[in-house]
């Protein structure tokens, strides 16, 4: 995912930019390690992360990959569910 593809749900990362959150890959790679830890805990050890400010980035196995992106793309498809993901996130 890259910065067009964020860029489209910048306004929820920037109802919480007093506490750092800029909705770039670091904060993309925050929401998947929530995903991780709460819905794909089996993954854990199969997936890393390599986000730079301009761009999400995930490697792994790719079936582990498939199901992360499927998580990923309910959260960016629906701004109530990226809201309570990040109110659990850390900054990475």
């Amino acid at each position: 995912m890259s910065d067009k593809d964020m860029a489209a749900r910048v306004g929820v990362f920037e109802e919480r930019s007093g506490a750092g959150w800029q909705g770039n890959g670091y904060d993309w790679t925050s929401i998947a390690r929530v995903l991780v830890d709460e819905k794909l805990p089996d993954l854990k050890d199969e997936l890393e992360f390599d986000p730079e400010a301009g761009m999400f980035s995930a490697q792994g196995p790719l079936e582990a990959l498939k199901r992360l992106g499927k998580e990923m793309k309910k959260v960016f498809d629906d701004e109530t569910l990226l809201r309570d993901i990040l109110s659990r996130a850390e900054l990475d």
